[in-house]
């Protein structure tokens, strides 16, 4: 009796002894996550991309039960951020939110170029897109495709170099065949609007579901010519869509916020987190706060996430000429 004893207190002693030895990983390897998750964005506070990460992060931390941190990494046009959502641990404990086709361009085309590549990340889904839609300012001839063909030059406003805006004018143009010249170095989107307004430019791709933009077409300063979806929208039901006008290739062309994880993260964390990440997107607190931005939500999961990202990559490769030229002076 005293040896089965002694036998069983030599067992417990051994199994508590192993529970300390073992690394913490082998001991949480069934239970994911039990810490902090880190979500890095790529630009600075109270833009479209942190704002509409914020809010997914409510309804992700409800399902995965631990907390969320959002860390900023603005910088070198997003690719700060995604360098290190490359290079973290794949262990399922740091996610980033993508600029798409901003990345796209920056990993072909950027001088020099970031260390990340895009089709070896481990994707969780797009949590929402900003399609644009063309406008003109109202003093000018353009009204038709026909006019800005037939134009001997259009003047083009944005931000920069590189901006998503920019690569939706620059495609459109050459898709389109208009000649443009950009007239860049505004502060922001509204500023590039204001100096279409100012006679500075002529026209260029507004954010269809910014207050901030679409307002210059509501006050009667721009107008519509076509807007880059598959339908009508029902706000301005005469505006003809690309795919109308004979370009179905550029309805994809937005301004994609999509959520990511280190390349090489386990396949059974991975589905963990896009699990939280489809629930968040159906949350009535989640919801409500996108409601409120005046944004909608616009998931694109798996492996249809993979295929929309692999038609960017067509697009924007057919056209890597035009943006080599436009970037770096060479074709």
């Amino acid at each position: 009796m005293f040896k089965k004893r002694m036998l069983t207190a030599l067992m417990v002693m051994s199994i508590v002894a192993l529970a300390f030895v073992l690394p913490q990983s082998a001991l949480s390897a069934d239970k994911f996550p039990s810490k902090t998750i880190t979500w890095l964005i790529p630009y600075g506070p109270a833009g479209g991309f942190d704002l509409h990460s914020r809010a997914m992060s409510i309804g992700m931390k409800k399902v995965l039960g631990v907390n969320i941190i959002i860390r900023n990494r603005p910088g070198a046009g997003g690719n700060i951020s995604w360098n290190l959502a490359w290079a973290a641990k794949p262990d399922g404990y740091t996610i980033a939110t993508v600029n798409i086709p901003g990345a796209i361009v920056s990993e072909l085309f950027g001088d020099p170029k970031p260390v990340y590549k895009l089709k070896k990340f481990s994707w969780l889904g797009q949590i929402s897109s900003g399609p644009y839609v063309w406008a003109s300012g109202t003093k000018t001839p353009y009204r038709t495709l026909k006019d800005f063909q037939n134009a001997k030059e259009v003047l083009l406003t944005g931000t920069g170099v590189g901006a998503t805006g920019w690569i939706t004018n620059l495609l459109t143009a050459n898709v389109m065949k208009f000649k443009p010249k950009f007239i860049l170095g505004y502060a922001s989107a509204p500023a590039a609007n204001m100096g279409i307004v100012r006679g500075e430019g002529d026209a260029r791709a507004l954010g269809l579901d910014s207050p901030g933009q679409m307002r210059f077409i509501q006050d009667g300063d721009m107008r519509a010519n076509w807007v880059y979806l598959d339908k009508r929208d029902p706000r301005y039901p005469d505006v003809p869509t690309v795919g109308e006008l004979g370009f179905p290739q550029l309805s994809v062309l937005a301004s994609h916020r999509v959520v990511t994880a280190p390349p090489g993260t386990p396949k059974d964390r991975l589905s963990i987190l896009q699990n939280a990440f489809q629930m968040a997107l159906k949350d009535p607190e989640v919801l409500a706060r996108f409601k409120k931005m005046k944004a909608r939500v616009d998931p694109v999961v798996g492996q249809d996430w993979v295929k929309m990202l692999n038609d960017f990559y067509g697009l924007i490769d057919e056209y890597g000429p035009v943006f080599k030229e436009a970037l770096h002076g060479k074709k």
